[in-house]
């Protein structure tokens, strides 16, 4: 009868339909907040926008407070030289800015003859089709807005025998404009004063968060909030200095080409930056088509082409890697579907914090864990042990991306062990995922033919390596002489003995494989051998040491009872037991191991061999010294 521990035995039907009603209660309850902070969020935008956008500033603004906070101004001093700063450069900036788009808006119709010329040339190249459709839209959009610009006169029909009666077209009013501009000046002091009070309480802020969700584990929340603060405010810091930089160098090159309204690109460059991938595009297509429009011939858009392009090559590589030092954290596709979330639920706004924001909630959830699924979901970092992986892709018989998770191992470290690391605890979690019902017997099977071909795969590869070698070795023996030959020596007398499983059985090849590369030829019992099979096979062959090999839960059970059976039969047999996953210093199961005869208990490959050298060593000089004295 199959021996299983307590604590592996598969829970009662009761309680596996428990844990399922909860689990079900638990997404239905996630998924109903879920919609709720959605509802939330799109409902309350006039208010959230404005706190979210005085949550980044904060961020942004903290460290330079600190900064004038160490030049003994006081909070309230540092935190009013900042706000003031601040704000006023934006809103000297905006003013610009929204100037410029007046001007712009009343010259576009002054631009229609650079197009038409620069649209001939096009069509002295190829007509039809593309070119005509984009001569109609543009001469259709220059109308629009000399008719917006520039109002005419229109004659009512007249009536028989009446004199027409001129009706002149005026522009509306702008008091219908006036609810519109209190609720942006609103929102604008909302943030200011949010930023204020923000950073004037920072610290009790940070004290209230710690008592809400980590008073009980005070010094890990404090650690985490540090790191969450510090790489926020680096962040932001380091992508505002870029696109600012940007922006200014955009401004000035456009200035000195003479492309009209440089202030306002050079601005809109800056601000579009913030969206990753396809903002560059957008800042650099709107001074290019004015360029376009606003200069006869082709050297001037071709120079602001250029100008973009060699910005932004400088700003990738050089500005950057040097302000990062690090990725924004946060996945590609993560953050694509996160820029089309924010964009839809708050539009232009949310197209721009869609990045920060982002950024914000990876940082903070890595640290809270009621919000870890979203750090899972939206983080660049692996979120998966490279043996669980290992494991999933076994699981999965996809053996291609399992050789790519060895390989990103030995990328990535090279002085792994590959069998250790990798192979062995995915071997072990294959058991207990069997014990315990997690796995049926088809996919075991599955899993072990994978396992079985990757440990081919990998063989090929360092048999196609070590031929490599020995090529290079020759090649540099046949350039300065003759090479220096070691004798190989092939140590027998080493039997693998499986605790019961073809698991085992595999683990013992893989250590038969290492071991030969040492000269030991390690002899294997199969897995389905019994009790009296092994003590039968010990009796005859006469081993000097025997390797019991037993992966968990059950390998445990089985190597001491045949650690028993060995000891009391033969007495002076050397034992070793490898138990993949067990740690020098558990005495819980190597005390009870080495009590029934184990002289050596191990829990990797690497010390497996050291101790079947070591073994064999002390077993070789005992008989050496024996036939001395005879």
């Amino acid at each position: 009868m199959a021996v299983t521990l307590d604590a592996e035995r598969p829970p009662p039907p009761e309680s596996i339909e428990s844990d399922a009603n909860l689990r079900y209660g638990r997404g239905t309850m996630m998924a109903l907040g879920g919609a709720v902070v959605l509802a939330i969020l799109y409902f309350a935008s006039s208010v959230l926008i404005p706190i979210a956008l005085a949550i980044l500033l904060s961020f942004l603004l903290s460290p330079v407070v600190r900064g004038f906070e160490r030049l003994r101004l006081g909070r309230i001093g540092s935190v009013v030289v900042v706000v003031v700063l601040a704000f006023g450069l934006l809103g000297a900036i905006s003013f610009g800015v929204f100037t410029q788009v007046t001007y712009l808006a009343d010259e576009l119709p002054n631009y229609r003859s650079n197009i038409r010329a620069k649209v001939a040339d096009l069509q002295g190249v190829t007509s039809g089709g593309l070119i005509d459709k984009f001569t109609h839209a543009f001469e259709d959009v220059m109308a629009a807005v000399e008719r917006g610009t520039k109002p005419r006169p229109r004659q009512l029909q007249k009536a028989e025998g009446e004199e027409p009666v001129p009706v002149v077209m005026q522009a509306p009013s702008v008091l219908w404009q006036i609810p519109t501009l209190l609720e942006g000046l609103a929102s604008a002091g909302l943030v200011l004063v949010l930023v204020i009070f923000t950073l004037l309480e920072r610290r009790e802020l940070r004290d209230r968060f710690i008592r809400l969700i980590g008073h009980g584990r005070l010094a890990v929340t404090t650690r985490a909030l540090d790191e969450a603060a510090e790489r926020i405010s680096r962040y932001l810091l380091a992508q505002s200095l870029i696109n600012a930089s940007y922006g200014v160098a955009v401004g000035v090159g456009l200035a000195a080409l003479g492309v009209p309204y440089a202030l306002l690109w050079g601005f809109m460059a800056a601000l579009l930056r913030f969206i990753p991938y396809v903002g560059p595009f957008l800042g650099a297509g709107m001074p290019l088509v004015l360029s376009l429009a606003a200069f006869p011939g082709w050297s001037t858009p071709l120079l602001v082409a250029g100008l973009f392009a060699i910005v932004e090559l400088a700003t990738n590589l050089v500005a950057e890697p040097l302000l990062y030092g690090q990725s924004a954290g946060v996945s590609q596709v993560a953050l694509l579907a996160a820029i089309a979330f924010w964009t839809w639920l708050w539009g232009p706004i949310g197209l721009v914090l869609a990045t920060p924001l982002t950024v914000c909630l990876v940082v903070l959830s890595k640290h809270v864990p009621e919000l870890r699924f979203i750090f899972y979901l939206l983080a660049d970092e692996e979120v998966l042990e490279p043996d669980v992986r290992l494991y999933q892709r076994l699981l999965a018989a996809d053996l291609d991306e399992a050789v790519e998770v060895v390989q990103e191992l030995r990328a990535a470290n090279p002085e792994c062990n590959v069998y250790d690391d990798l192979l062995l605890p995915a071997l072990a979690r294959t058991r207990i995922d069997r014990e315990t019902h997690r796995l049926s017997s088809d996919e075991e099977l599955r899993m072990m033919r994978s396992a079985r071909q990757l440990l081919a795969t990998l063989n090929a590869q360092a048999e196609e390596d070590q031929a490599e070698e020995e090529e290079k070795a020759r090649a540099a023996a046949a350039d300065g002489g003759e090479p220096e030959r070691v004798a190989t020596v092939r140590i027998e007398g080493v039997l693998g003995c499986p605790a019961g499983c073809d698991a085992d059985e595999l683990v013992l090849q893989i250590l038969a494989r290492e071991l030969a590369r040492d000269g030991i030829a390690l002899d294997l019992l199969w897995s389905g051998a019994g009790s009296l099979e092994v003590l039968g096979t010990v009796e005859s062959s006469e081993p000097r040491v025997v390797c019991i090999a037993g992966l968990p839960p059950r390998g445990e059970l089985t190597a001491r009872y045949l650690c028993r059976r060995l000891r009391r039969q033969f007495p002076n047999l050397v034992i070793i037991v490898l138990l993949p996953g067990v740690k020098d210093g558990d005495t819980a199961v190597i005390g009870p191991l080495q009590s029934v005869g184990a002289n050596v208990v191990v829990g990797t490959l690497r010390a497996a061999q050291e101790a079947l050298r070591e073994s064999l060593t002390r077993e070789t000089t005992t008989a050496e010294s024996a036939v001395v004295n005879a």
